[in-house]
């Protein structure tokens, strides 16, 4: 398994993963198909400027999974990152590749100095919920959290600081 950053110069690699992403679970995410679908490329690099994003694989250049992460959404903490845009294919489910993209964005979000990092996810993804958990995110407890399309939504939390962030394989 290969783990890798997307930069703007993958900016056709985080497309088309992206796109399939919001195609095959529009219900996991806030943004649409109908709003990505027709952008240009320049769009999907210069989002990847400004969101640090990993995929993993088996080769590079071929990603099975993706996860981003991005610092400044949480005004009621400014060292908490955030989890962003976590798919994997439906081969890859299951196998280790989302695990391995989030690993590395917890290991860049340290690295910039986050102290933990938080993600939102539907209250009805149950196999969601057990790949984060494993991965030692837990419940923030914070209630009433909804999507832009006002479902239940869980917050969990992965306390950055004091931790070692293995690999995962």
């Amino acid at each position: 398994m290969k783990v890798w950053r997307l930069d703007c110069g993958r900016a056709s690699e985080w497309r088309e993963i992206r796109l399939a992403a919001l195609r095959d679970t529009p219900e996991a995410f806030d943004a649409t198909l109908a709003e990505w679908q027709d952008r240009p490329l320049a769009d999907f690099a210069a989002r990847l400027e400004t969101v640090p994003t990993f995929a993993a694989g088996d080769e590079i250049g071929r990603a099975l999974a993706v996860a981003s992460w991005q610092a400044g959404l949480d005004p009621r903490d400014a060292r908490r990152g955030w989890l962003l845009s976590v798919y994997a294919r439906p081969k890859a489910r299951g196998r280790g590749y989302a695990e391995a993209a989030i690993r590395a964005v917890l290991r860049d979000s340290a690295a910039a100095g986050m102290g933990s990092v938080g993600l939102h996810v539907l209250a009805s993804n149950r196999a969601a919920q057990a790949l984060y958990r494993r991965i030692g995110f837990r419940d923030s407890g914070r209630a009433g959290v909804t999507n832009s399309r006002g479902e239940p939504e869980i917050e969990m939390i992965w306390p950055l600081e004091h931790k070692t962030i293995s690999c995962g394989f």
